[in-house]
C-alpha cells in the first residue's frame, strides 16, 4: 500500500532517469461550484490536497492523469489519451428508468462512453454505486476501479459530545439539495403523523428546489435554513438530536456522513448505500424492499415514522453507538486513498526504464 510518504517522493524526487517528477495529475475543481455533491467532494478533495502538499497540475495540457466527477469534455479527453493520458473517473449517481423514465438513456449516454471507452480507472464511492453501474453499464475487471467513500472535513463536523437530550423538545434535521420530492415529502408526512404525540422542530437545511417538497414547507414545526455555509450546516447539526434522511438509491450522501461526523442518530430508509454506510445502526432504517432501484412507492412513511419513535425511545443507546462512529468518515483517509490511486496511475505515465 502506498502511503503519503511515498506519493510525496514520487512528486518532489528524481525519478530513475535522473529528471525532476512534476505534478501531473489534473483534477477540474471549478468544474462543479453550485450546491451538490460533486461540489462538495471537490471542495473538500481540494482542501486535504492543499493541506498536505498533494501537488496538481493547472491544466490537462500540462497533466498525465486527469480525475473528475461524472463526466468531463469527451474531444478533449479523446485527445488526451491520444497523447497517452490516463482517465480516472468518478462516478456519482447515474440515471435509470424507475426515476428518469425513458430518458435515461439520453442522459446517460456521455457517462456511459467515458466508462466503457475511455476510462483507464473508475473510482465507485461505495459498493452500492458499483453494484449499479455494474448493471447499468456492465462489469469492469476489479483492476481497473477502486471503491473510495466519500469524506468529512472532521474540523467543520464534530460533535457536541455535552448536548443533553430533552424528549420534549427533540430537534430533528436534515440536509440537501431538496430537488425530488423523495428527498422531504416522506418525512413530512412521517412527521405528521407523530405530530400529536410528541414535541418536536424539524430543521430543513438546503435549497428547495421542487414544487412538492415546496408544498410541505408550510408546517409549523419546520424551521428552514435556505442557503447555508459548511460551517451554518455543521452548527445546525450539532444542535440537533436525530437526522433524517430520504432519497431514492443514494451513492454516497454527503449528507449523511457529514451527520455521523457530527454524533447523530440518522433515521432513513434501507436504500441504496444507506445500510453499507451504517451497519452501526441499521435498526434505525425504514424497509424498502431491496430493490437496487426503489421508487418512492418504497418509501413508507409509516415505517420511517415508527423508527422515529425507536430513535426518541432509545435515544441514549442510539446516540452513544453514534458518538463512537462519528470517525468513520474523515477526509484525511479519504484523501490519502485518492493519492494513493493517483499515484499508482501517474506510475504507469512513467518512461519504462532502459
Amino acid at each position: 500500500m502506498i502511503d503519503f510518504l511515498s506519493i510525496k517522493k514520487f512528486f518532489f524526487g528524481k525519478n530513475r532517469h535522473g529528471l525532476a517528477n512534476k505534478p501531473s495529475v489534473f483534477i477540474p475543481f471549478d468544474q462543479h461550484t453550485s450546491v451538490g455533491g460533486p461540489a462538495t467532494f471537490l471542495k473538500n478533495l481540494k482542501t486535504y490536497f492543499d493541506r498536505v502538499g498533494f501537488q496538481y497540475a493547472s491544466d490537462i495540457s500540462k497533466a498525465s492523469v486527469i480525475l473528475f466527477p461524472i463526466s468531463y469534455d469527451l474531444r478533449k479527453l479523446k485527445k488526451f489519451k491520444k497523447r497517452g493520458g490516463r482517465i480516472c473517473q468518478r462516478l456519482d449517481g447515474i440515471y435509470y428508468p424507475e426515476k428518469q423514465g425513458d430518458d435515461y438513456i439520453r442522459r446517460n449516454q456521455k457517462i456511459q462512453t467515458i466508462y466503457s471507452e475511455l476510462a483507464d480507472h473508475i473510482v465507485f464511492q461505495s459498493e452500492y454505486s458499483r453494484a449499479q453501474c455494474f448493471d447499468m453499464f456492465g462489469p469492469i475487471p476489479e483492476s481497473a476501479y477502486s471503491i473510495i467513500t466519500n469524506g468529512v472535513n472532521t474540523e467543520v463536523f464534530y460533535p457536541d459530545v455535552d448536548r443533553t437530550f430533552d424528549r420534549t423538545d427533540v430537534h430533528f434535521c436534515t440536509t440537501g439539495n431538496f430537488r425530488n420530492a423523495d428527498m422531504l415529502v416522506p418525512v413530512i408526512q412521517a412527521l405528521d403523523s407523530i405530530r400529536n404525540d410528541i414535541d418536536f422542530v424539524l430543521h430543513i437545511v438546503g435549497p428547495i428546489r421542487n414544487e412538492d417538497c415546496a408544498a410541505v414547507m408550510s408546517r409549523e414545526y419546520i424551521v428552514h435554513h435556505d442557503r447555508c455555509s459548511m460551517d451554518e450546516v455543521s452548527d445546525v447539526l450539532r444542535k440537533s438530536d436525530i437526522f433524517i434522511y430520504s432519497h431514492l438509491n443514494p451513492p454516497c450522501p454527503n449528507s449523511i456522513l457529514e451527520a455521523v461526523a457530527s454524533g447523530l442518530p440518522v433515521v432513513g430508509y434501507m436504500s441504496g448505500s444507506m445500510e453499507e454506510l451504517l451497519p452501526f445502526s441499521t435498526v434505525l432504517l425504514a424497509d424498502a424492499g431491496g430493490k437496487l432501484y426503489n421508487t418512492i412507492e418504497h418509501f413508507k412513511p409509516a415505517l420511517l415514522a415508527e423508527k422515529l419513535v425507536y430513535a426518541i425511545e432509545h435515544f441514549d443507546a442510539c446516540r452513544r453507538i453514534s458518538l463512537e462512529a462519528s470517525t468513520a468518515y474523515s477526509m484525511d483517509n479519504c484523501g490519502l486513498q485518492y493519492g494513493e490511486m493517483i499515484t499508482r496511475e501517474l506510475a504507469k505515465c512513467m518512461p519504462d526504464e532502459g
